[in-house]
Formats: structure tokens, sequence, C-alpha cells
């Protein structure tokens, strides 16, 4: 089966199940399934997909029809400027949680070096999002799911921060004794 053929049938399996970004979701779960880029994607639709791949993508437009979030399918979301793991352990990270980093950034000093607890870290991406654009800075990423706190760590792993992170598995409550120059959190 062509491409083109897969995404129409894709698109109109989300447009009849109502979901609202159906041909963009259908785009990426796509380009996903391929290990394509979205751009590659759309300059190939004559290309055939072989029998996995439209199993894989079938299957992937099955959940999203069942109103699975696109970043649980794919498996990342991408925030700040990279891309993040996620799972269904942590919370997709939102764009105006970016507000808090830029926020931040604005208000400290390039070569500051700033100590930082994220509470309630989820996937880490503010925490590693602040560490990739401030180098003289550390932090502790404290998550009461020992799940969550491994999504981060690997997220930690992938952007290269990961020796700058001290990871507790914790409740707030039960978490004293540090100091700290900034304290960040993005509840649900």
């Amino acid at each position: 089966m062509r491409l083109n053929d897969l995404l129409k049938l894709g698109t109109q399996e989300l447009k009849n199940n109502s979901i609202e970004n159906f041909s963009l979701d259908a785009e990426l779960i796509l380009s996903n399934t391929l290990k394509y880029k979205r751009e590659k994607l759309l300059c190939n639709l004559n290309c055939k997909a072989n029998k996995l791949q439209i199993r894989k993508f079938i299957s992937d437009i099955k959940e999203r029809k069942n109103k699975i979030p696109v970043a649980y399918i794919l498996g990342k979301k991408n925030f700040w400027k990279t891309s993040f793991l996620v799972n269904r352990n942590v919370l997709i990270p939102r764009p105006e949680t970016e507000l808090i980093v830029e926020y931040l950034l604005k208000k400290s000093k390039f070569n500051s070096k700033n100590n930082i607890l994220d509470i309630g870290t989820g996937s880490g991406c503010i925490l590693i999002s602040l560490l990739l654009e401030r180098k003289n800075w550390r932090g502790t990423a404290l998550d009461i799911s020992k799940d969550a706190i491994n999504v981060a760590k690997s997220n930690a792993k992938m952007q290269h921060v990961l020796n700058r992170i001290t990871f507790v598995n914790s409740d707030i409550d039960k978490f004293s004794g540090y100091k700290y120059d900034l304290i960040v959190s993005n509840p649900p």
C-alpha cells in the first residue's frame, strides 16, 4: 500500500471518530511508524509501506481513535528546544509550561551557579531544559512516582545532564535538609 493511501485511511478513521486534529495526528503517527521526519513523509507519499509498517500504523491509529494522546503513542513530546521521552507514567509537557523555563532564564544571569529543586518532576522537562541552558546549574528532581523518576533519568541521560541531577523518589512532605536557590513545580 502506498503511503498516500495509508495516510488517507488513517486520516479518515480519525476524522470519523471526531479526533480534532485528525490530519496532523495521522501524519505524525505515520511519520513515527516509518521513522521519518514529517517533511520526508510528505515528500515520499508515492512510496510503499511494508506489511509490518501497515500493521503498526493501523494499531497506532486505533489507539488514537480511543483518545490516547499522540505523545503517548509516539513516546515523545517536544518541549523548549528538545524532545523528551514520555509515557503513561508522566504527564505530557504542556506548551505553557515553557513559560516557567523562559521566565527563570530571563531572571538569571548566564554564568550564575544555581541549585534547583524540581518538585513533581515527571518527565524532567523543566529541570533538564534549564540545565541545558545554564551549564553551571545543578538540580534535584523530586517525584513521588518511581516510574516518573525513571522517565526523568532517561531524559537526563539522553540530554547529557544526568551527572548534574540528583533524583529523589519521595513525597515532598518527607523531603528536607537541603538549600536551593530556586524551587520549581508545575503540578497538574
